[in-house]
């Protein structure tokens, strides 16, 4: 029979743990042999479900979309510095230095802003005791490329104690490089569908797959995070030609007075079914947002986001939901079947929207805050150029021209037939 031991543990004033033991008996001369050393892990390391699907993008590379949670357990403020994405044998497939993780970031409940490390700086601050949320997007050259499973190696710096007078921050390291929040892509196949629009110069101004107003609504919706917008996209209208000429402003939107919504070029466009479909819900009753304006305030909930709003029900447990459509201009009722390409309402500035456009996307129930949301690609579109964020230069990048069951990334220009 082994001894059994007694042992009593304190901390003292300066953070150093003490520790005696005493056995009760044993045989002379034993001893514990050392089987390893104990180390603090500060970074508890997640991800988001469902499982990412890979996605063929408009720059003809295959997108892996997903997010990872990263809880900080220390009581010490933590800056991530590198992100590696690993395949299971440690091979590294994506990298992101501190500044891409920095625009990559938010942190829970902090609806301010991520704080900066320093005034100006890139680099974002995980306080004591929060959950920054990183959104991520690998992409793979084929569908082949992409492996069944990935990992991350995530290097961090600690600073200085936020909390008590030390003493068990002592334990916590200065800098660790951990490696954890295992992802499993899946090997489904994304949705097909049709363009919900018709013409020429649409622009993506939300959409897969930096952080932007889609990728960010993660929000804390039955039980669980939810990344509801993954592949939603917002799709508003411009002049090609001023665009090229003069690059990006909000001119290139707007045909006369941009303080009315009637003016902006996207504004009235047919919205389209994307398939042959069932009405399942339908709102038609809401105003136009006042251009430049957005609603939130007090009496606005989850449920006035949309605006009017129509969903169709492609196939069980598969919705397509079209948001911020023009007041009263919804053709079709409750309980309709309508066919690909048909007309079931007017593009407007309804809901949370500051000026006109669509919002689509499909998911696994019409209330897309609560579903899964469910990657899709459109039969065909031609791309016209992508713009460049910080120059308004219209760039004939990636190469324009026709895409087959592709989606259209964000700032893409793309043209329907």
């Amino acid at each position: 029979m082994s001894a059994s031991v007694l042992t009593a543990c304190t901390l003292l004033p300066d953070g150093e743990a003490s520790s005696t033991s005493t056995p009760e008996s044993g045989p002379a001369g034993s001893s514990s042999e050392a089987v390893g050393t104990d180390e603090i892990s500060p970074l508890v390391i997640g991800a988001v479900a469902p499982d990412p699907i890979p996605v063929l993008g408009s720059d003809e590379l295959f997108h892996v979309a997903y997010e990872l949670t990263v809880l900080n357990f220390a009581p010490r403020p933590a800056v991530i510095t590198s992100v590696e994405t690993l395949t299971p044998d440690g091979e590294v497939l994506a990298s992101l230095t501190e500044d891409e993780v920095a625009a990559r970031t938010m942190i829970l409940a902090d609806y301010g802003g991520a704080e900066p490390v320093e005034e100006g700086g890139p680099a974002i601050r995980i306080p004591a005791g929060k959950t920054a949320l990183l959104v991520l997007d690998d992409t793979y050259p084929s569908r082949d490329a992409v492996p069944a499973t990935v990992t991350h190696r995530i290097t961090t710096t600690f600073g200085s104690p936020e909390s008590g007078d030390g003493g068990i921050a002592v334990l916590w390291p200065d800098e660790v490089t951990q490696t954890g929040g295992t992802v499993t892509i899946s090997t489904d196949q994304p949705v097909v569908v049709g363009a919900p629009l018709r013409g020429q110069g649409w622009i993506v101004e939300n959409g897969c797959c930096t952080l932007n107003a889609h990728r960010n609504v993660l929000l804390p919706v039955g039980g669980r995070i939810n990344g509801a917008e993954r592949f939603a996209i917002d799709m508003s209208r411009i002049d090609v030609a001023a665009t090229r000429e003069h690059g990006y402003e909000p001119s290139v939107e707007v045909d006369g007075d941009p303080a009315q919504n009637e003016n902006y070029l996207a504004y009235g466009t047919p919205v389209l079914a994307v398939a042959d479909a069932t009405v399942v819900a339908v709102h038609a009753s809401d105003p136009d947002t006042p251009p430049g304006e957005l609603p939130l305030g007090p009496g606005f909930t989850l449920a006035n986001l949309g605006g009017n709003m129509v969903a169709l029900e492609l196939a069980p447990d598969l919705f397509a939901v079209y948001y911020h459509l023009a007041p009263g201009s919804p053709t079709v009722e409750v309980g309709d079947r309508v066919s690909e390409g048909d007309e079931i309402a007017r593009l407007g500035n309804s809901g949370n929207s500051s000026a006109a456009h669509l919002h689509f996307q499909l998911s696994r129930t019409p209330l897309v805050f609560s579903s899964d949301n469910v990657p899709y690609v459109l039969d065909e579109f031609s791309v016209v150029g992508t713009l460049d964020a910080e120059s308004g230069e219209l760039l004939d990048e990636p190469n324009p021209g026709p895409r087959r069951d592709a989606l259209p990334l964000v700032l893409t220009v793309v043209d329907f037939d």
